[in-house]
């Protein structure tokens, strides 16, 4: 797995704000899991792709 800066940059963020003991910090992580994979994957919605108009004829169709 590829380590972006970018991604390095929002887990510093992150760990910026746990608390400061590792037991919590940690359960803190897991509950943020949780939500990622549960709640915020499940509201992802489906796109249905767009419809298809096809004329057919010329100007008797007008």
């Amino acid at each position: 797995m590829k380590q972006d800066a970018w991604h390095r940059r929002h887990a510093i963020q992150i760990v910026a704000a746990l608390p400061e003991g590792s037991e919590d910090a940690l359960m803190v992580l897991r509950l943020a899991t949780q939500l990622v994979t549960g709640f915020l994957a499940d509201d992802e919605p489906t796109q249905k792709p767009a419809p298809v108009v096809v004329l057919i004829g010329g100007n008797e169709c007008a």
